[in-house]
C-alpha cells in the first residue's frame, strides 16, 4: 500500500507538472519541410543518457555504449551490433518487446505459450536486459509480462550479438539487448495517438515533455499508454494493458544531472493458454488445428504488475571524465489461474486421451540493480585514448506459490468440440512450490588503445562473484562463483576511414537454473567465443554496414530431454548438459538512410550447432534468417505520404516429442516460412498523421511455440491503423 501510494503521488505531481491537469493553448511546432510533415522533436541528448534517436528520422544511431561500456559508433565496435530506433518502432508499428525484438536482424522470438515469450540469438536464449545500461534482468518462465511490455516508454533499443560478459556478468553467448527510456526534452512537447486493430482492439496514448524551469533546468515527461479489454485471433482470449511511465530531470548544476522516475505495467489476460495445443493423433500422426484454436478453459486468467523505480546521477570530472551512478529497483508479481492441456496426443474417434491440469498460482520477485561507472579519456604514448571503470552489484529474490489440495477436478472431454466449458475447481490452500535468491557482483573495465592513426584495441576484464540458493517442490540448491574472471580482446584496423576490419575475443560462464529428470540442477556453462568481421560507414555515418563470422564452444549446454520431472508442479521440463557443443556461422546488416527519402534495415544471419557426439543443439531456433524493412517518403509525388515494405523469413525449426503409437520418438515443428508487411503514412498537416499498418499480408500459418510438447500459431493476418497529433 506504501508503494502504491508512493506511485499515485508521483503520476499527481507529474500530471500536474505536465499541464494535463490544467487548461493550456495548443503549443505548435516550427514549420518542417515543405512536404508538410513535422520539424525534428528537439530532445535533450545529455552525457547521462547518451545517443538518443527519436526525432532523428533515421534508422541507426551515431554512438552507443551497450557493447563496452564506451561510446563506440557501429564502426568502432568489435561486435555484431544492432539498433531499432524510435523510427524504426514508429513505422513498423512495433508496440511491445516482442514485436520489436522480432524486428532485429539475427535476434529469434518464441512462444513459450500465449503469456510469454523466449528470445534467442545464434542458436542461444537471450538471458541478459538491460536499461539504459543498467542490468535488469527478467524471471524467464516466472516473468511477470516483461517480454510483452509496452515499447511506448522507450526511445530505441541497442542490441549487442555475441557473448557479453563484460558489462552483463555471467550469461549466454548470444546477445544482450539494451532499453533505452525516453528522457524528457527541454521544450513543452505533446503526443496523442488512438489506434484501432481488425479485432477492434484499441490502444490510445499521451505523451507529453514539459519544461518547470524557463531554461529547461527542471523538466518532465509523462507517457500514459492504455488497451481497453480487446479479442484477439485466439478464441475467447481478451487482453488488456495499461503503462504508465514518468521521470523527473534537474540539471543540479552545470556538470551534474539528476534524474528519476518510475514505470508500471498492468497486463491482463483471460482465456490465454498456457502451454499449446497437442502434437499428435493417437495413430500417430501429426496435427493441423484451426488457427483459432484455444485449448484453455472459459474461467482462467493471468495477470501481472511489474513497477520499476529509478534514480540516474551523473558528474562531469573536468572535460575528459563523467562518474555515472544508477539504481533500479523492481517489484514484479502475477497472479494466475489457469488450466494446461497435458498431454501431447488426442485420439481420433473421441476427442480424449488427454488430462486436465488446473492451476492456481502467485508469483513475486523483487530484484536491485545498482552501478557505479566512470568513463573518460587519458594521454599515454603521444595519444589520447578512453577508459571506462565500473561496478555492478544484483540482488534478485522470487517466491512461487501454487494452490494446494485440488478437489472435485473434472475428467477430460473431447478436444473436437472443445469450447472451454469446463467447472474451475475448489482450490486448496496456497503453498511454497518455488524460492529463489541470487546475488551478482562484478568489477570490470575496459580501455580503447589508439597504437597508430589505423590500429586500435580494445582490452577489458570483469571479475563476478555469483551466488544462488533455491528450493524447488522439496529439493534444495545451492552454488556459487568466486572471482570469475571474464576477458576481453578487441582489434580494430581501419582500412580507409570508412572501412574497419576486427576480431574480438571473450569468454562465456554462466550458472544455470535448468534442471535433469532428478530435478538436479546443471553444472554451470563455460565457453569461449570468437568473433571477426568488417564493418563500413557511409554518407557521414547515416547508413552502416557489417559482416562478421563467429564461433562460440560451450560445456554443460543445457539440452532438453523430451520428459517431464516426475512429481513437480507445475510441469517443468528436464534437461540433459551436452559436452563440447559449438555453434558457428555468419552475418551481414545494413542500416541507415541510404537517401533523404529512403531508409533500409536489413539482416541475414546463418548458424550451425553440435555437441561433441554430432547431435545437432538448439533445433527450436531458426538455422536462418533474413529481415528486411524499407520506407520510402513520396514527396515527390505525393507529399506528405511515406509508404513501407518488409519481409521476415526463417529457416525450419522442430523439436521432438514421445509416439505412442510407434513407442519412439517423432519431430514436429515448422518448416521455412515468410510474413511480408506493409506500411503506408500520411500526414495530413502540421500536427496531424495517419497510419496504417499490415502484418502477414499473405495470412501465413506457421507454429511459433514448440514446447511442452505442443505448439500454437503465430499471428494471421494484422491489419491496425492510427492517428496522431503532436503540438
Amino acid at each position: 500500500m506504501k508503494k502504491l501510494n508512493k506511485l499515485n503521488r508521483l503520476i499527481q505531481l507529474a500530471l500536474y507538472g505536465s499541464g494535463a491537469l490544467l487548461p493550456a493553448a495548443a503549443h505548435a511546432q516550427a514549420a518542417g519541410a515543405d512536404t508538410g510533415t513535422l520539424e525534428a522533436v528537439v530532445v535533450d541528448s545529455t552525457h547521462l543518457r547518451g545517443t538518443a534517436t527519436e526525432g532523428t528520422g533515421s534508422y541507426t544511431i551515431p554512438s552507443m555504449r551497450s557493447a563496452t561500456g564506451l561510446p563506440l559508433s557501429v564502426k568502432e565496435t568489435p561486435q555484431s551490433v544492432s539498433v531499432i530506433t524510435h523510427q524504426q518502432m514508429q513505422d513498423q508499428n512495433l508496440k511491445t518487446m516482442a514485436k520489436a525484438l522480432d524486428s532485429a536482424p539475427g535476434v529469434s522470438v518464441q512462444a513459450i505459450d500465449r503469456g510469454r515469450n523466449a528470445f534467442s540469438s545464434r542458436g542461444f536464449g537471450i538471458d541478459k536486459q538491460q536499461v539504459d545500461g543498467l542490468n535488469v534482468n527478467y524471471e524467464g518462465a516466472y516473468g511477470s509480462g516483461e517480454t510483452k511490455q509496452d515499447m511506448a516508454i522507450y526511445d530505441h533499443v541497442e542490441i549487442t550479438r555475441g557473448a557479453s560478459g563484460l558489462l552483463s556478468g555471467v550469461g549466454e553467448p548470444s546477445a544482450q539487448v539494451n532499453f533505452i527510456r525516453k528522457r524528457a526534452g527541454r521544450e513543452r512537447h505533446t503526443i496523442l495517438e488512438a489506434g484501432i486493430d481488425r479485432y477492434a482492439a484499441w490502444n490510445l496514448m499521451l505523451d507529453h515533455t514539459q519544461p518547470f524551469t524557463q531554461d529547461g533546468s527542471v523538466r518532465g515527461r509523462l507517457v500514459l499508454s492504455h488497451s481497453p479489454k480487446g479479442k484477439t485471433f485466439v478464441d475467447r482470449e481478451k487482453l488488456q494493458h495499461t503503462t504508465l511511465y514518468g521521470i523527473v530531470e534537474a540539471d543540479l548544476t552545470d556538470s551534474t544531472q539528476l534524474s528519476v522516475g518510475v514505470s508500471h505495467q498492468d497486463e491482463r489476460k483471460r482465456g490465454v493458454m498456457w502451454g499449446g495445443l497437442p502434437v499428435l493423433f493417437d495413430d500417430g500422426t501429426l496435427t493441423d488445428w484451426a488457427i483459432d484454436k484455444n485449448s484453455s478453459a472459459n474461467w482462467t486468467r493471468w495477470d501481472s504488475k511489474n513497477t520499476n523505480y529509478f534514480a540516474y546521477l551523473s558528474q562531469k570530472l573536468g572535460n575528459k571524465w563523467t562518474l555515472d551512478f544508477k539504481v533500479n529497483h523492481r517489484d514484479a508479481e502475477s497472479d494466475s489461474k489457469l488450466f494446461y492441456f497435458s498431454g501431447n496426443t488426442v485420439r481420433k474417434a473421441d476427442g480424449l486421451g488427454w488430462s486436465p491440469w488446473p492451476y492456481n498460482g502467485h508469483n513475486n520477485a523483487k530484484q536491485t540493480n545498482v552501478q557505479l561507472q566512470a568513463t573518460g579519456k587519458f594521454e599515454a604514448w603521444g595519444r589520447e585514448h578512453d577508459l571506462t571503470l565500473g561496478v555492478q552489484y544484483s540482488n534478485r529474490n522470487r517466491a512461487s506459490h501454487a494452490a494446494s489440495g485440488n478437489t472435485n477436478i473434472s475428467p477430460s472431454s473431447n478436444f473436437f468440440t472443445w469450447d472451454g466449458s469446463y467447472a474451475e475447481p475448489t482450490w486448496g490452500a496456497m503453498r511454497l512450490a518455488d524460492k529463489v535468491k541470487q546475488r551478482e557482483t562484478g568489477i570490470y573495465a575496459a580501455t580503447r588503445l589508439r597504437i597508430t592513426d589505423k590500429f586500435s584495441t580494445i582490452l577489458g576484464s570483469r571479475v563476478s562473484w555469483f551466488k544462488h540458493e533455491g528450493w524447488n517442490n522439496g529439493t534444495t540448491s545451492s552454488y556459487k562463483a568466486s572471482s570469475e574472471w571474464t576477458p576481453y580482446v578487441g582489434l580494430l584496423y581501419d582500412i580507409t576511414p570508412n572501412h574497419t576490419v576486427y576480431a574480438s575475443y571473450t569468454s562465456i560462464f554462466k550458472p544455470q537454473n535448468y534442471r535433469d529428470i532428478n530435478n538436479k540442477l546443471l553444472d554451470p556453462v563455460r565457453g569461449k567465443g570468437y568473433e571477426a568481421g568488417w564493418k563500413g560507414e557511409f554518407f557521414n555515418g547515416g547508413l552502416t554496414a557489417q559482416a562478421s563470422v563467429f564461433q562460440t564452444k560451450q560445456d554443460n549446454l543445457a539440452q532438453r530431454t523430451g520428459e517431464r520431472i516426475p512429481g513437480v508442479t507445475p510441469p517443468t521440463d528436464a534437461y540433459r548438459a551436452a559436452k563440447g557443443a559449438k555453434v558457428k556461422g555468419f552475418e551481414v546488416e545494413v542500416a541507415g538512410n541510404v537517401t533523404q527519402d529512403l531508409r533500409l534495415g536489413a539482416g541475414y544471419t546463418q548458424w550451425s550447432g553440435k555437441d561433441r557426439d554430432g547431435n545437432p543443439i538448439n533445433t527450436i531456433h531458426p538455422r536462418k534468417q533474413f529481415k528486411l524493412f524499407t520506407s520510402y517518403d513520396m514527396r515527390s509525388l505525393v507529399p506528405g505520404l511515406t509508404l513501407g515494405a518488409g519481409v521476415n523469413w526463417q529457416s525450419r525449426t522442430y523439436t521432438t516429442t514421445s509416439n505412442a503409437a510407434t513407442n519412439g520418438r517423432i519431430e514436429y515443428g515448422e518448416g521455412s516460412y515468410a510474413v511480408a508487411n506493409l506500411m503506408a503514412r500520411y500526414q495530413i498537416n502540421k500536427q496531424l498523421s495517419a497510419q496504417l499498418n499490415v502484418d502477414n499480408v499473405f495470412d501465413k500459418k506457421y507454429r511459433n511455440q514448440l514446447s511442452f510438447n505442443q505448439y500454437s500459431y503465430g499471428d494471421p493476418r494484422s491489419i491496425s491503423a492510427s492517428v496522431r497529433y503532436e503540438f
